[in-house]
């Protein structure tokens, strides 16, 4: 019983801390859907690959640096433990700056080779040049959460995330109708949101209860092989989301032009509110697996596994019967304009690609059980696989054949590939340790 409590526990503040993050973009989305219309749908979803990336270099720095703070930490390494807090900062920092100075000069480029036309690129670039000089604090706060949570203060991080997206929706809300800001007021408002995250984490440290310290240390080439060997499973995964959304953009836009992707912009950010709960799960695993496996308790590792598979599909389930159901309500939030062709496209769209979340959660459980239990190779394997190797070629192919549908229909098919080698890599590798 105390297990599935201290699990249930993480997971349930890591969902949530992960929706909070998640619910940066999506808050945009409804406010510029209600406030600006299709155009504003159309820029934000070409928009989204770029948020994945910086999203992907804080999750790749923060659950890397916090897995091995956890396990040094049980094993009473508290000054090396420290010492991988101290390289995540300064190697986000490192990252982060060239990444801002070149969205600021280069958004016009960057938007128009995201797929950006005449029609879309100017408020897109509004919106990049604005974001991006967060981008910062985006990877900073990823950083930050991570270690709070790991440190056995899963509550602040989750609070600390869901006070971030109240922010952003409020501001939102502000800065878009009362003081028509537009795009320029959307990107504004979710740029001080890490800013507000980061600041709530900070009573970690000011009420002393935090096993981590920043320290004068020099970077060390070991410390970044760890961290990104571990992380970067992570990086992949939540990477993989905007290279497909990337990906469909340019193949939507070919088959139906700016609405068709405004309709995939609903698709979209409601599946990375879905990817976020199953992200959830598995960085609230983390930390537990991470732990267990310090301390050489298989048995409690694989408890932990068993748990987590459970939930996500239980979740996979839950979201599945709302797509079903109730396909008019959902779309019609972000369908302020009455757009009969983006309903209808949108409405095709969901119940097929959400299909693909069964098998999804799954994979992404056991990329970080793998990763977690330092079997690094098992786990890349997996992320690279998700990463676009086989959605990628799968949903050109389909859409020659099947045009949207091939499109939506890519998904839920390469998951379901995945979902199976990533079964047997896992077999093996309990093979491996026998």
């Amino acid at each position: 019983m105390e297990r599935k409590l201290i699990f249930i526990k993480y997971v349930s503040f890591n969902m949530l801390s992960m929706i909070g993050l998640s619910c940066y973009i999506l808050a945009d989305t409804l406010f510029i859907a209600n406030g600006v219309g299709s155009v504003g749908l159309t820029a934000l979803n070409l928009i989204l690959p770029l948020y994945t990336v910086i999203s992907a270099l804080g999750l790749l720095l923060g659950v890397g640096s916090a897995t091995r703070f956890s396990i040094l930490k049980v094993q009473g390494k508290d000054k090396e433990a420290s010492c991988y807090f101290t390289t995540a900062i300064k190697l986000g920092i490192m990252l982060s700056i060239p990444i801002t100075i070149f969205g600021i000069i280069f958004a016009e480029g960057i938007m128009s080779f995201m797929g950006a036309d005449f029609e879309v690129i100017g408020i897109a670039s509004i919106y990049l040049r604005t974001f991006i000089v967060f981008a910062p604090f985006f990877i900073l706060e990823q950083i930050i959460v991570t270690f709070v949570r790991n440190d056995n203060n899963p509550r602040l991080a989750s609070f600390a995330m869901l006070t971030g997206t109240l922010f952003n929706i409020i501001f939102d809300y502000i800065l878009i109708f009362p003081c028509q800001m537009g795009m320029f007021g959307a990107a504004l408002a979710t740029g001080f949101s890490p800013i507000v995250a980061i600041l709530i984490c900070s009573l970690h440290v000011i009420w002393k209860q935090n096993h981590f310290h920043f320290i004068h240390s020099s970077i060390k080439i070991n410390e970044i092989w760890h961290i990104f060997s571990i992380g970067i499973s992570s990086f992949i995964t939540e990477l993989s989301g905007g290279i497909i959304i990337f990906v469909f953009n340019i193949v939507i836009l070919s088959i139906g032009g700016n609405i068709a992707v405004a309709s995939y912009g609903i698709i979209s950010n409601l599946a990375l509110v879905v990817t976020s709960l199953y992200t959830g799960i598995a960085q609230g695993i983390q930390p537990l697996l991470s732990q267990s496996y310090g301390e050489h308790n298989l048995r409690l590792t694989h408890t932990y596994l068993h748990y987590a598979m459970i939930t996500a599909f239980l979740v996979s389930g839950i979201v599945y019967t709302c797509i079903i159901c109730f396909p008019h309500l959902i779309i019609s939030i972000f369908n302020s304009e009455n757009n009969i062709m983006m309903a209808e496209i949108a409405k095709n769209g969901l119940p097929l690609y959400f299909a693909g979340f069964f098998f999804a959660g799954i994979n992404m459980v056991l990329i970080t059980y793998l990763a977690s239990t330092e079997k690094t190779k098992k786990s890349f394997i997996i992320s690279i696989l998700r990463g676009g190797l086989i959605i990628i070629p799968l949903v050109i192919l389909l859409s020659k054949f099947f045009s949207l549908t091939g499109v939506w229909l890519s998904f839920p098919m390469s998951e379901g590939m995945i979902m199976i080698i990533a079964i047997l890599l896992y077999k093996r590798s309990q093979i491996s340790t026998k």
